[in-house]
Formats: C-alpha cells, sequence, structure tokens
C-alpha cells in the first residue's frame, strides 16, 4: 500500500512539471495607445445667436399742446397716411382768439396809416415853417408807436393761428395707430398721450444682449437676422442704437438693429434670429475631452516625440462652445495634444500616437 501511494504522488509530480513547460510565457505590455490632434493656431471668429423682436423704428406717443375736450379720435388699429387728422379738441377758444387777434390788426393797421398820413403832413408844414418842430416831433413819435403796435398786432395774430393748430394732432408720416389713450368728449391735458403711432415705414430688429457681447465688439458687426416661423426670410442688419445703461433685473443692454429692405416685409411682433460673427482671434481649436487640471489649473497632456512621453500643459481657455474648446494661450503649432481618455493618462507616462486628423 506504501508503495502503491508513492508512485501516485511521483505521477502527480512529473504531470505538473509537464503542464508548466506547456504555459506561454507572459508578454511585457508596451506603451499605452493614445488619440490625437496636431496643434494649429488659427483665426477664428466666435458665432453668437440671440433671439429678438421685429419692432417699429419709430414709436410715437402724440399729445396735444393745449387743454381742452376731445372733439375727435381715430380708432386703434387703424392705418393712416402723413398729414391724416388723428385726433382733435374743441377749437372755439383757439377760433375766437384768431378773430380778436384779427380785429386788432385791423385796428392797428388803420391807426398805422393814420399816423403816417400825418406825419407826412407834418413834415411838409415844418418845411414851410407852419408847425414848430415839437409838433413834428409829436407826430413822428407816434408814427413809431403806430409801427410797434402794428408789428405786435402782426406777432400776435400768428400766434394765434399757430395756437389754432395746436387744436389737431396729424400724422408725421405713415404707419399704424397702435394705442389710443383717451375717448371723445373727455377733458385731456396738455402734453397727455392721446395716440400712439407706429411707422410702418421701417422696421428695427430688437434684442436684449448681455454685456459680453458688447465687449467684444458686436456692435461694430453685421447681423444676419431671421424669422424663427420662417427661417428661410432673412435680412441683414447693422447696430443703429445701443443703450447706455443695462437693464436692472436682466443686466443686459438693449441693442437695435437696422434692417436691409427685406427686413422691412418682416411683420411686427415677430421673434427672429439675430447672429453675428465676431472679431476673429488667434486660437487653437480642441476637442472638449482633450481638457484636464494639474494642481487646480487648466491644462492638457502634450506628447513628446524625442521622449515618447506625456507632459502636463497649462493653458488658457477663451471660450467653450457645445463640442469644442478654445485655447488662446500655452500650446503653439506642432504641438501634439492627447484627446481621448485623458482622466486615466499620468504625467511621464510613455505612450504611442493614434492620430486623429488635424483641427
Amino acid at each position: 500500500m506504501k508503495t502503491s501511494i508513492l508512485k501516485y504522488v511521483a505521477l502527480a509530480g512529473v504531470l505538473g512539471l509537464l503542464a508548466g513547460c506547456s504555459e506561454a510565457e507572459p508578454e511585457a505590455k508596451g506603451p499605452r495607445p493614445i488619440r490625437s490632434v496636431v496643434v494649429e493656431i488659427r483665426s477664428i471668429g466666435e458665432t453668437v445667436s440671440q433671439t429678438g423682436e421685429i419692432r417699429p423704428r419709430y414709436e410715437t406717443p402724440m399729445s396735444f399742446r393745449l387743454d381742452g375736450q376731445l372733439t375727435f379720435r381715430v380708432e386703434n388699429g387703424v392705418e393712416v397716411k402723413a398729414g391724416a387728422l388723428l385726433a382733435s379738441i374743441d377749437k372755439v377758444p383757439a377760433q375766437n382768439d384768431v378773430r380778436t387777434a384779427r380785429a386788432e390788426l385791423a385796428t392797428a393797421r388803420s391807426a398805422l396809416e393814420f399816423a403816417r398820413l400825418t406825419a407826412e403832413r407834418n413834415r411838409e408844414l415844418f418845411s414851410k415853417t407852419v408847425i414848430s418842430r415839437a409838433q413834428l416831433q409829436e407826430a413822428e413819435a407816434n408814427l413809431q408807436a403806430a409801427q410797434a403796435r402794428f408789428e405786435a398786432a402782426t406777432t400776435a395774430l400768428s400766434k394765434a393761428d399757430e395756437t389754432l393748430t395746436y387744436t389737431e394732432i396729424k400724422a408725421l408720416r405713415d404707419g399704424i395707430v397702435s394705442a389710443v389713450g383717451a375717448n371723445v368728449g373727455q377733458i385731456v391735458q396738455a402734453g397727455q398721450p392721446v395716440v400712439t403711432l407706429l411707422s410702418n415705414q421701417e422696421r428695427d430688429a430688437v434684442f436684449d444682449v448681455p454685456e459680453r457681447l458688447l465687449h467684444s465688439g458686436a456692435e461694430a458687426t453685421e447681423v444676419q437676422v431671421s424669422l424663427i416661423s420662417n427661417p428661410e426670410a432673412t435680412a441683414t442688419g447693422t447696430v443703429r442704437e445701443v443703450t447706455p445703461s443695462a437693464d436692472p433685473i436682466t443686466r443686459t443692454f438693449r441693442v437695435k438693429v437696422s434692417l436691409d429692405g427685406k427686413g422691412q416685409d418682416m411683420p411686427f411682433g415677430a421673434a427672429v434670429l439675430g447672429t453675428i460673427v465676431l472679431s476673429p482671434k488667434l486660437l487653437v481649436e480642441l476637442p472638449a475631452s482633450a481638457l484636464t487640471s494639474n494642481n487646480g489649473a487648466t491644462a492638457v497632456f502634450v506628447f513628446d516625440t524625442a521622449s515618447g512621453k506625456l507632459s502636463y500643459r497649462t493653458v488658457q481657455i477663451d471660450r467653450y462652445d457645445d463640442r469644442a474648446i478654445y485655447v488662446s494661450s500655452g500650446l503653439e503649432t506642432g504641438d501634439i495634444v492627447a484627446t481621448a481618455g485623458v482622466s486615466k493618462l499620468r504625467d511621464g507616462e510613455a505612450v504611442k500616437l493614434e492620430t486623429e486628423e488635424a483641427r
């Protein structure tokens, strides 16, 4: 029995040696393959889009210069031509002033004619020594006073005629009445808005723009404007006006963009999309997956072709978008940057390249 056990032990040992001899030696691991891009510094402009609205260039609240009772007003929504009557107040007081001024002018004209004839006669009599110098001087003084009265009456009539025109509000340009502020029969005050007129001749696209864009030269840039409801309806515009201060709630600035001929067909109130390309900068565009950090600083991994190893490179990011990052400093043309799996890479690690198409 003891001899049989020893035989089994010896056989197991021989089989173990044979099994060990049949196993292949493990291969040593080579450098990790990485995806990468070759850096190219290019002039890149940022494309920015902002929603806005089509508004009339001129939106004018109109009022009377006099107090009075409203006797006529156009209805809201009416389209009018330049010069059309929009509203009027009771003309009777102003008409009475005109009649009074005309009567005063007629009296002053008669007095002036009488004073002129008197002065001419007295000059002739004085030349014949029929009257004294004092009498001549009195006639000349009366003529000057009559002339002054006539001029004052003429001015008063002109002012009365002008005041009569203040009893009417007329359209300064073609447009649409967009609001009314009083009804017929109501007593309105001077300066109280009665109608608001929208000009339908010129349109603006109006946007509320963040401050960052204003500091990027957006106000000097051509704007491409399209209807959100119909993107094929487009127009080109230029910045016409920027409000000097930000909205206290949104902290945005109101920007008005004048539109070319195509934009004049866009309806008031339509939502639009404005697109601009900001002044280009010298930047490096990289996939967002290339970004990592080194001791809290933004960095990428750069491949050294001489050593075949990676190293951290701190970079300055100008901006991001939904597909890429844009580096303003820290890289040079020809640098090779790792673009994938950067969370698993290490500084000084030996790698080999699987180069992507250069950006």
